[in-house]
This record gives C-alpha cells, structure tokens and sequence, in this order.
C-alpha cells in the first residue's frame, strides 16, 4: 500500500482481498450505473477466467474510503506484460474505471501509469472522462473508437410503443407467435431465482444455446468450459442480490428459446441468448426478445441494453447508439515503448490481411458463378 497525503492506493493481488471489498465496492459501482462494473462480475471473472497471480486490481481510498478502483488484471502475450480490464478479453463488455470524484481518477490514473506497463481499456465509453485523464498525463495514449452498444429508450407504455412500430415488424411477431400455437401451448417465463435456483435454470439455458449455430461455431457455453464456470458464478451472485432474470419461450412444456439477464440501475441488460434452430420456423429467439422488451416496458425501466455487438437486426427497434473506444496507454518506459511497437506491428498485420480479404472478395465477386451468402448471427431465430 503507497500513502500519501493525498489518500492511499493498493493493489489488489488476491482473490480472498477481492471478495472483502464487496459492500463498498458496489456502493461505489452504484453511481455509474453498468452491471460489468459490479463487484460481482469482477469477482465471478476473477475466480472463473484469470489465474490469482494475474490479479491487478488498484484501489485509491481518501480518508479510509474507498473512492477509486481500476479493475484491472496483468496478462503476458508476445514476451510482454500489460494490463487490461478485468474480462474485457474474454466477454468483449462495455467496461470502465470506477471513481468518485476527478481527484480521484485523477490518482487512480496515476497509479495505474506507476505500475509502469501498457495498459489497454476496451470497450469503455467515448465521452468517458478516464480518457480525457489519460491523455493529460505523460506518456502515449492512442484512442480508437470500436462498435458500441445499442439500447432501447422507455418512455411510453408496451402497446402505444408497439402500435408506433412499423406494420411489418408488427406483423412478423403475430405471424410468429400464430405459428408457435399452431404446433402447441405458447409459454412465455420469465423468473427473477433464488440462488438454490440457478443451477437448474443456467443447465435449461446452455442445453437451448447448444441446439444452435453457437455449437457449430464452438462458442456455445456448452464447449466453454471456463466461460460456463464464468455465468454460472455471476448468475448465483446476482440472483443473491435480486438482479438476475432468467427468461424462457416454450412449446409444449419445452424450452425453444431461452435469455439470461440481469435488471440493473433500472435497465434490463441481455447478457446470453439462445434459441433451438429445430424450431426456426416459429423464429424463437426473435419472439423471446419481443417478450422481454415488454417485460422492460411494464418494468417501467429506463431502457432495455442489447449488449453484444451493434448488428443490423437490432434496428428494427427505436434504437440509440452507445458510442465506445479502447484506450492505450504505453508508459515512457522501455517495456511501454516495446508494447507500442509490438501493438503496432500488429495492427499492420491485421490491415494486411483485411486488404487481401477485401481484393479476394472483389475478384471473386467479378466471377459470373460466384456466389455469396451472409449469415445472421442476432436473435432472429
């Protein structure tokens, strides 16, 4: 621990000293009102994703409060050690730093430049004030802006929404749910469990996701070990806390779509979604998601947050972008100078290999007997 009279900064490098930090932690989390910045989600990719010795979570306390945490771990790639955030590699999540005041930041950034590494914040937001912070300190620091979020503004009641809706996608959801009852009994559940409940509900959801392209792909959590240990542990943690909600479209007694989210500073975030493709013709997935966007609506909540990526078959609804970038920061040191010019190397390779994608599409597509297909990878099921 470094103290000074400014307040304190420590490093938090165990899983044991991280789970002690719990209440204050979220008291904290509570005024920037994202899910992925909440002493749970830390701890659950803390214990399920990173190995203990990987921890680097910096702490600042004024006057024996806690005021400031960079959820942070140090990973080694390419003969180098940087920091990054805590789950950013493995769930791709909007994510930031937390901090009560602009000293705060102001010694949370400092402390986080001392350790003297690079360091990478993916996916936070763009008008962020950590970045403004970062590039008024010494050092490089190179922003890029990346795909962001969309979310759904809640302002009227579900039916004088939804009659505001085009025609069609009006009529795609009735087609859908008159197909369903045609085969069978059309159920829709949504349950906010108790933690004894989880387990049996998050088996129900990886066994639908497994029926999909996400099994075929590899990306199902049905082949993902540490990912299943990952939601399994945040589920159980926020079903303690009241947040989680597990949702189900059934036919006949039998799941065919299935949804794990969690109602969070009066928003509904959709953190997993899966469908069983034997049953694309009632498109499950897209009648799930409708379900829980009224579920949003007579919550009365905010705002209903797809998460995931910015994709073409969310703009269906009224959407608003959630506009985010990655930070890098290298350090005027020789381990900072050798992570940017191994960063940068990287980012030649990767625009090398996107030119030749893009000639080779381009000459194929002047073939007369080439042919293209593109695949949806949303909740349209």
């Amino acid at each position: 621990m470094t103290k000074s009279d400014r307040g304190e900064v420590d490093i938090i490098r165990s899983r044991r000293a991280l789970d002690a930090l719990g209440s204050e932690w979220d008291m904290l989390a509570s005024t920037r009102e994202l899910p992925m910045l909440t002493h749970a989600w830390v701890l659950s990719c803390a214990e399920a994703l990173y190995g203990e010795d990987e921890l680097c979570v910096i702490t600042v306390r004024e006057h024996g409060v806690l005021t400031g945490v960079a959820p942070l771990v140090a990973r080694r790639s390419a003969g180098l050690t940087h920091l990054e955030v805590i789950g950013s590699s493995f769930l791709g999540e909007p994510s930031d730093l937390l901090y009560r005041t602009d000293e705060s930041l102001a010694m949370l950034v400092r402390a986080i430049r001392g350790v003297g590494r690079p360091v990478v914040l993916a996916r936070i937001p763009s008008q962020s004030p950590v970045i403004a912070r970062f590039r008024s300190d010494r050092g490089l620091v190179l922003v890029t802006q990346v795909t962001g979020t969309v979310g759904l503004p809640i302002s009227l009641e579900w039916n004088a929404y939804l009659t505001r809706q085009p025609s069609r996608l009006r009529y795609d959801l009735k087609r859908a749910q008159r197909r369903a009852e045609e085969v069978g009994t059309r159920t829709v559940r949504t349950h906010s469990p108790r933690p004894d409940e989880v387990e049996d509900m998050f088996a129900e959801l990886v066994r639908v996701e497994a029926t999909g392209w996400k099994a075929r792909n590899g990306s199902s959590l049905s082949q993902r070990q540490h990912m299943r240990q990952f939601f399994l542990r945040y589920a159980t943690l926020a079903a303690t806390s009241g947040v989680l909600r597990f949702s189900f479209l059934d036919v006949n007694a039998k799941a065919v779509a299935a949804q794990l989210s969690v109602e969070y500073a009066d928003r509904l975030w959709v953190l997993k979604i899966g469908y069983d493709e034997a049953w694309s013709r009632v498109s499950p997935g897209w009648q799930l998601m409708a379900e829980t966007v009224r579920y949003a609506f007579e919550r009365k909540l905010k705002s209903f947050e797809f998460l995931g990526s910015d994709e073409p078959w969310l703009h269906r609804w009224e959407t608003e972008a959630r506009e985010l970038s990655t930070l890098a920061a290298y350090p005027a040191t020789i381990p900072g100078m050798y992570g940017l010019a191994t960063d940068t190397a990287a980012r030649v390779r990767d625009k090398v290999r996107s030119i030749i994608h893009d000639a080779t599409v381009a000459r194929s597509d002047a073939r007369p007997d080439s042919t293209h297909h593109s695949a949806s990878t949303g909740a349209e099921g």
